[in-house]
């Protein structure tokens, strides 16, 4: 027996049959979306890490409160490594009765290292794609600081005990991503303007950063020796940059990974119930061949051979169509992704076809397995064997390298685990509770009469094929629902995070006395929800009497004042800390643990915030101290609460009782939200008031919502794939027992029942198939839309009851649809050819 032409004419004769063409589609989607996801993500990881020195300004920093040490840079000298220096701190500029509060950052020779400067000079404003530091003498001002002051280009700007000539509008700075970069409009100077002057004196507030380039393997090396020696400094490197690029894509990527995890799961159940379907139809052909002579291994061979087959061009075409998407994932997530991707790399489209492999072997396979024991005798009886212990096994293999391969893709395990756990507990509870209701019902069978009795007395007599029709139903409506009623759900509440009435605009360094005029011409000029809250900057001393040091060396741990850099648990004594105090709980801001001191309460209390907490080990009854001025003060931790720091209003780390903190020195700052068309007023307010800093907003605001939108747009295109997955296993539930209906049918028919009571029958069972899965989908997806929200999106999403509802409806309507469809050829097929068929 020659196997391979055995094979492919077999292939070619029944290539058109509906279960080859079924596990043929499931092949298709499942490799498509993992190349399409898979080649998304990694080669916007590619880009990302590219061009994370350009964002940085070099390969490697050194970022602290003070200079890195000069046997520090000599190293880096002695491997080879070019390096600058770099000093940002805040200064008020004048230019005739204007003031402003600025950053000024003092560079010198050769920067930036990496990157580039763009700055328009001239009187012209002539664009310079790649500018070289100032001059000594002049300066580069954001466009923000120019139009505060009333400065043109080539004006002269009061600074320290002299002046500086403004040579330039800066367009964009390399090195924007880290602690350099501050609610103020940047000015930059040479650094040889700012030495001497007293600036950069020992007491000043400075933010130093030394910035490294070199080879990859030189800096990697340079990082490991470094590393040790930083104390009270901290390294920069691909995680402290394009946090909000990585951010706002790792979420994406959850929505991605979700649907493509469903995507691939849906694939497997819908091979495995086709594939079972193509055993079951070859069970009489392999009984001939065994009665011809033929072996085990070559029947078996020649089957596997067939799917093979169908196979190679299955994931060939998966993959053009996965790269074909994601190439459309790119254009429709437009800035959201770096502007120069790299080309797609072989891995993913390799992944993809794995997948594609693992679906037909592990889920195609175990059905073939069990022809292995057909009988010669089944020409001349109806025995079957029952599916091996061994196929289970590679049931469970499969799904556990699928899950591998859909983690490695999509990144997430977290994601994978909730999402299939939870899928995996419906199977089990759709196959437990259908074996007992089809028990139940055969108990009662009895007891009905016509259709009612016809119909249920079909699913007891084929329970097996039942409950896998109720599993792969269920499964496959409750994907269909997380897709199309919880994930819509996950992103618009995902864009509700920034609603309409958003801040788009800060005012700082408002003095008490200016409380009332800052309300009142923020009112006139039409703000939304304007309102002023006190800014203190004190120390932290202890932590239940004992100096407060952090857990551990946390990057993330300068972001609670913004002024002194993170350390490898070191000492945060007279640590500087920005708070604040209020009677009311503050909005953005959900409440952990403990409870929120009443508006009238004079106790010293304070609230935390759950990431602070963490970083000091922190928890209710510790007692805070901190001092404010001249005065110290001991503060007692009684709530700790989680802050919505993307929602951009005014949120601390630390809250106190307002009634408790006594004259404490401090201003106010104030967010509030104004259409663009009555900003203009905002100008003639600061140029009023010369010490408040105005900080605009709306262009990131504006920038936030764009990503959501594509982000949403990009998710819908991998729903699609997913979607249709999930119409396959659909289709290969409801087509999984038509053989034995169509002998039913027969059977009925020649002992006088009529095509309307046939009809009828039918449409009982496959409603009550139905309605069972969209109770057991309807509930699953709820459930697990709603863990999934808290625990991976760090959402909290309500079941949309509606939708899930409306959703199950469809469920059964399509069940009893597909039940009416499909009678329609049994019934007109003539009882003598159905059974000669069967």
């Amino acid at each position: 027996m020659n196997l391979l032409r055995h094979a492919l004419r077999s292939l070619r004769r029944e290539a058109l049959a509906g279960d080859l063409l079924t596990v043929f589609a499931a092949l298709v989607l499942g490799v498509a979306v993992m190349t399409a996801v898979g080649t998304l993500v990694d080669r916007v990881n590619l880009a990302l890490a590219n061009s994370t020195a350009e964002m940085l300004g070099g390969d490697l920093g050194i970022s602290g409160r003070a200079e890195a040490p000069a046997e520090l840079v000599g190293e880096g000298t002695r491997r080879g490594l070019q390096s600058t220096r770099i000093a940002a701190f805040g200064s008020v500029l004048f230019h005739g009765e204007a003031s402003q509060m600025a950053t000024i950052k003092a560079v010198e020779a050769g920067y930036p290292l990496r990157g580039q400067l763009r700055v328009r000079t001239g009187a012209d404003a002539v664009l310079n794609e790649a500018a070289a530091a100032p001059a000594r003498g002049e300066a580069f001002a954001d466009p923000r600081l120019l139009q505060a002051l009333d400065l043109r280009i080539g004006d002269a700007l009061e600074f320290g005990a002299g002046t500086l000539r403004v040579a330039g509008s800066i367009e964009s700075e390399p090195d924007t991503s880290s602690e350099l970069l501050t609610l103020s409009p940047t000015l930059l100077v040479n650094r040889a303007d700012v030495e001497g002057t007293g600036l950069l004196d020992p007491g000043s507030r400075i933010s130093y950063r030394t910035m490294f380039v070199g080879e990859p393997e030189a800096i990697a090396q340079f990082r490991q020796w470094l590393q040790p020696r930083v104390q009270g400094l901290r390294l920069l490197g691909v995680g402290d940059t394009q946090r909000g690029v990585r951010e706002s894509f790792q979420l994406a990527g959850r929505f991605l990974g979700l649907s493509a995890l469903l995507a691939v799961l849906l694939s497997g159940v819908a091979t495995a119930l086709a594939a079972n379907r193509f055993a079951l139809s070859r069970i009489d052909q392999v009984a001939v061949l065994r009665c011809l002579g033929a072996r085990q291994r070559d029947i078996l061979g020649s089957l596997a051979l067939q799917l093979l087959l169908m196979a190679i061009p299955a994931c060939v075409v998966g993959v053009l169509v996965g790269m074909a998407a994601q190439e459309g994932l790119v254009q429709i997530l437009g800035g959201l992704v770096p502007q120069r991707l790299p080309l797609p790399q072989a891995m993913p489209a390799l992944t993809g076809a794995g997948i594609g492999l693992l679906l037909l072997l592990g889920f195609g396979l175990p059905p073939l397995l069990r022809l292995r024991n057909v009988p010669p005798m089944r020409v001349l009886n109806r025995s079957f064997a029952t599916l091996p212990p061994a196929s289970l096994l590679v049931y469970a293999g499969a799904l556990l390298a699928s899950l591998a391969l859909t983690v490695q893709v999509t990144g997430d395990l977290k994601l994978a685990l909730w999402v299939l756990g939870g899928l995996a507990a419906l199977a089990l509870l759709a196959a437990g509770g259908g074996f007992a209701l089809l028990m139940l019902v055969r108990g009662l069978q009895h007891r009905l009469h016509g259709n009612w009795r016809l119909g249920l007395a079909a699913l007891t007599r084929r329970r097996a094929l039942a409950v896998m029709q109720l599993v792969g139903l269920s499964l496959s409506l409750c994907s269909l629902l997380m897709l199309a009623v919880v994930g819509p759900g996950l992103l618009q509440q995902w864009r509700d995070r920034l609603p309409a009435d958003t801040p788009n605009y800060f005012l700082m360094n408002i003095q008490p006395d200016q409380r009332q005029i800052v309300l009142d011409a923020l009112t006139a000029q039409g703000a939304v929800d304007a309102s002023v809250e006190p800014f203190a900057t004190g120390r932290l001393l202890a932590l239940n009497g004992d100096a407060p040091r952090r857990r551990g060396d946390d990057q993330d741990a300068a972001q609670d004042n913004g002024t002194q850099p993170a350390g490898a648990a070191d000492n945060d004594r007279d640590r500087p800390l920005n708070f604040s105090w209020r009677t009311t709980f503050p909005p953005a801001n959900q409440l952990l643990e403990g409870r929120f001191w009443a508006a009238d309460s004079t106790a010293a209390e304070a609230s935390v915030e759950e990431g602070w907490a963490s970083r000091y080990g922190a928890k209710l009854g510790d007692r805070v101290t901190l001092q404010v001025g001249e005065q110290q003060r001991d503060y007692t931790i009684t709530s700790i609460r989680k802050a919505e720091w993307n929602s951009f209003r005014v949120n601390f780390f630390v809250l106190v009782n307002a009634n408790a903190v006594g004259d404490a020195p401090h201003n106010l700052i104030s967010a509030f939200h104004l259409p663009r068309a009555k900003a203009a007023g905002l100008g003639q307010l600061v140029r009023e008031q010369p010490n408040l800093s105005l900080l605009d907003i709306d262009g990131l605001i504006s920038e936030v919502r764009q990503v959501m939108d594509r982000v949403a747009q990009a998710i819908q295109v991998v729903m699609g794939f997913s979607l249709l997955a999930g119409v396959l296993v659909l289709l290969a539930a409801l087509q999984s027992t038509a053989g034995e209906r169509r002998y039913d049918s027969a059977v009925l028919r020649t002992l006088g029942a009529t095509r309307r009571q046939l009809r009828g029958a039918v449409l009982v069972e496959f409603g009550a198939l139905g309605l069972l899965a969209a109770i057991l989908a309807v509930g699953a997806a709820a459930i697990i839309g709603v863990v999934v929200s808290r625990q991976v999106f760090e959402l909290a999403l309500l079941p949309p009851w509606p939708g899930l509802l409306a959703g199950g409806a469809c469920g059964v309507a399509l069940s009893v649809f597909a039940g009416w469809w499909g009678t329609r050829r049994i019934l007109h097929t003539p009882p003598a050819l159905a059974l000669r068929e069967a």
